[in-house]
């Protein structure tokens, strides 16, 4: 996944790609124009063209690669695709009673690509959409975290007890203890924290 790839190779490659690029576009100028283009100037139009129709590709079938070969999935990242069920448990406690509200039902959907991780939870009062995901990967400890930033918009009937806010949250993997199971904890700018556990829905 293109955002575990460390910011100064990120930028290596981009600088590259941007090379390329005007490299690629003089050389179809050329090609337009009836001129026989430089070699290093087909060379880029040839790994421009090859290189997005790859990556166009890539991202389109890369859920295949994983499924057939399961080791991608400690390598690199994991496939956390789907729908995802389970509860938060708050540590905010009710003034009044000093207890914290039991489990809440919730359920996490992950959209995750090559290129883009989006992470939306929904419970019965409110909707958490993320702002930013940056994923983690540590394979050797079997460790694999999705980090992200998220606004809350909680229903209007609810919205007198329960302000929209903004939060910070992770999820986390173990693939060796339960591929299907993913826990985490959230942090709200209303000073509230929580624990997250849920289940892939299979």
């Amino acid at each position: 996944m293109w955002q575990l790839i460390s910011r100064p190779k990120q930028v290596t490659i981009l600088v590259a790609l941007t090379v390329i690029v005007i490299l690629a576009m003089q050389a179809a100028a050329d090609l337009w124009g009836s001129q026989t283009p430089p070699l290093y100037k087909t060379v880029s139009l040839v790994a421009f063209v090859v290189g997005t129709v790859f990556a166009m590709i890539a991202n389109l079938v890369w859920r295949w690669f994983w499924r057939r070969f399961p080791i991608l999935n400690k390598w690199l990242f994991p496939d956390l695709n789907g729908r995802w069920i389970g509860t938060l448990q708050s540590t905010w406690a009710d003034p009044a009673t000093g207890s914290s509200p039991g489990p809440i039902s919730t359920e996490v959907t992950v959209r995750q690509t090559l290129f883009d991780v989006s992470v939306k939870m929904k419970t019965g009062e409110s909707c958490s959409y993320s702002a930013r995901v940056i994923p983690e990967a540590e394979p050797q400890a079997d460790r694999y975290r999705l980090w992200y930033s998220y606004d809350n918009r909680p229903v209007a009937s609810v919205q007198h007890r329960s302000t929209p806010h903004e939060g910070v949250a992770w999820l986390e993997i173990a693939l060796a203890d339960d591929p299907n199971q993913l826990t985490g904890q959230y942090y709200t700018s209303r000073k509230t924290t929580g624990d997250i556990k849920v289940m892939r829905d299979v």
